[in-house]
C-alpha cells in the first residue's frame, strides 16, 4: 500500500509540476479549480490500476463515483474558466504574497498554489485511492445506500450548476444573487 501511495504521490507532482509551468506561461493559475476533481480521478484510477484493477464491489463503487464526480466537476469548472478568465480571488492572493515576500509570480503560483494545492489534493483524496482496497465479497445495504445518495448529490450539484449558469445568462439577472432552486442547497 505504501509503494502505491508513494507512486500516486509521485504522479500528482509531476502533473502538478507540468500544469504550473502552464500557469507561469499564461500568468493564470485558475485552472487549478478545474484540475482538483480531476487530480481525484487520476488517483483513484491508479490506485485500481497499480492494484491489478480489482472487481470487488466496493473498490468499483468508489471508483465509478469518483469518476462520475469528478469528470463532471471538472468540465464544468474549466468551462467555467474558459469563459470568465483569471479568477480574481487568486490574483489578489497571489498579488498579497509576491509584495509580502518579495516572491515572483512563478515562486508565488508554485509554493502558495500548485505545491500546497498538491498535498491538500492527496490528503482529501485519500478515501478514493484506499477504496481499491476493499476486499469485501460484497455490499451490504448501507454501501448501496452510499452509492444511491452519493448519485443523488450529484444530480443535484449537476441541476444547480446548471441553474446558476442559466441565471447568469439571464440579462435579468445581472447584479442579482441566485438563492432559489437546487443552487441554493448546492452552492456552499
Amino acid at each position: 500500500m505504501t509503494y502505491i501511495l508513494a507512486l500516486n504521490a509521485f504522479i500528482l507532482l509531476a502533473i502538478m509540476l507540468i500544469l504550473w509551468r502552464v500557469s507561469v506561461t499564461i500568468r493564470d493559475v485558475s485552472f487549478i479549480d478545474a484540475f482538483w476533481p480531476f487530480g481525484m480521478v487520476i488517483l483513484a484510477w491508479t490506485s485500481w490500476l497499480q492494484l491489478g484493477a480489482p472487481q470487488q464491489p466496493h473498490a468499483l463503487a468508489v471508483l465509478a463515483l469518483t469518476t462520475i464526480w469528478g469528470l463532471r466537476l471538472a468540465i464544468h469548472l474549466y468551462t467555467r474558466w474558459r469563459a470568465h478568465g483569471v479568477d480574481p480571488r487568486y490574483t489578489k492572493i497571489l498579488g498579497h504574497v509576491m509584495e509580502k515576500k518579495w516572491w515572483s509570480f512563478s515562486t508565488a503560483a508554485l509554493v502558495q498554489v500548485w505545491l500546497m494545492q498538491a498535498v491538500l489534493l492527496f490528503i482529501v483524496c485519500m478515501p478514493a485511492q484506499l477504496g481499491a482496497f476493499s476486499d469485501a465479497p460484497a455490499m451490504g445495504v448501507v454501501g448501496w445506500l452510499g452509492v444511491v445518495i452519493a448519485l443523488t448529490g450529484i444530480a443535484f450539484e449537476t441541476v444547480g450548476d446548471a441553474q446558476l449558469k442559466a441565471f447568469r445568462n439571464d440579462p435579468a439577472s445581472k447584479c442579482k444573487v441566485l438563492d432559489t432552486g437546487l443552487w441554493r442547497y448546492t452552492r456552499h
